[in-house]
């Protein structure tokens, strides 16, 4: 019988970085344009206290390498006792057998900033030095560096909407990003209206825009992430308005709050122009991205389940060449 690999959460974050993630989220991406991944819907069971159990399933063709994401993503309780875990299984498609189980912690977290960065790379302007991020939790500080990996960033912009949160949040990067100016703002307005790019990393659990389409200026590029329910919005109708817009993948994204709330309220048509479609699109170039430095474009993202099992797949790339992990009979 073949062995199983078990990577563990701390051996995932020793492993997995963006700057590693971001290649492999390029490559996903342009594949599922290209129809070289197949993808199940999500698949989600509420519980009475918050939390939400979701399966999500793809096969990578090239890689013959197919797995799902088995998670809970925590609600009250779970998020602050920091209890809720999740792994991916990965499966040979030739074999049929269990390659490894790798925990998806660290996976969830950095593949999100690694594709948010994929897509800063394909549409934001060359020479944006100047990012924004809104929302300081693990997703806003992942993704302030990510930013970085990809453009010449000589300043970061944070507002979160407790001051101290965003204040650790620019001390813990002011240490691991040594050079770039990383300032606290006291409103998202003023973050927004001084950036080049901007990203959006709140809970997104109310219907109440934080991000206007008026503080942005000719040229920014917005990545709108936080925001996966059909109930909540970071971003309002005026930058959906004002926007070339690219997906993750768009029948998924578009049923978050940010496009189907002013699509719902017939504020903007369902099939708008302003939808573009889906960034692997770009990374394969059969769409446009950019098509000139006045436009304003924006990422919206819910996470597909092909990101979570590619950087499963890196990780267990890098342990099995290293040694590491714990091989078991199951």
């Amino acid at each position: 019988m073949n062995k199983t690999l078990i990577i563990g959460r701390e051996l995932c974050r020793e492993l997995l970085t963006v700057e590693d993630c971001i290649p492999a989220m390029k490559n996903t991406l342009r594949a599922l344009a290209e129809g070289q991944v197949k993808m199940l819907d999500r698949s989600v069971i509420p519980h009475q206290n918050g939390n939400l159990l979701a399966l999500m399933t793809a096969s990578l063709l090239p890689q013959e390498t197919a797995g799902s994401k088995v998670i809970i993503f925590p609600g009250p309780e779970a998020a602050k006792n920091g209890t809720s875990q999740g792994i991916i299984p990965l499966f040979d498609t030739v074999t049929g057998s269990l390659k490894a189980i790798v925990d998806a912690t660290q996976i969830t977290v950095v593949r999100t900033a690694a594709v948010t960065a994929a897509a800063t790379d394909a549409l934001a302007a060359k020479d944006a030095h100047t990012a924004a991020v809104l929302g300081t939790g693990r997703q806003g500080i992942a993704h302030a560096e990510a930013m970085t990996k990809v453009r010449g960033i000589t300043k970061l912009l944070l507002w979160n909407r407790t001051q101290e949160r965003a204040e650790a949040a620019a001390a813990a990067l002011a240490e691991k990003l040594p050079g770039i100016d990383v300032e606290v703002c006291n409103t998202a307005e003023e973050a927004a209206r001084n950036a080049d790019i901007i990203c959006t990393t709140t809970s997104a659990r109310s219907d109440e825009p934080i991000l206007k389409g008026e503080w942005l200026h000719p040229g920014t590029h917005v990545n709108a992430i936080g925001c996966v329910s059909p109930m909540g919005r970071e971003v309002d109708t005026e930058t959906v308005r004002k926007s070339r817009i690219f997906f993750d993948q768009a029948e998924a994204a578009k049923k978050s709050g940010d496009i189907a709330i002013p699509v719902g309220l017939s504020e903007i048509a369902s099939d708008s122009e302003n939808f573009i479609g889906d960034i692997g699109g770009v990374l394969a170039a059969s769409l446009a991205g950019r098509t000139s430095a006045e436009d304003i474009t924006m990422f919206k993202s819910i996470g597909i389940s092909a990101v979570d099992v590619a950087a499963a797949l890196v990780i267990y790339e890098k342990a099995a060449a290293q040694g590491l992990g714990v091989e078991v009979e199951i």
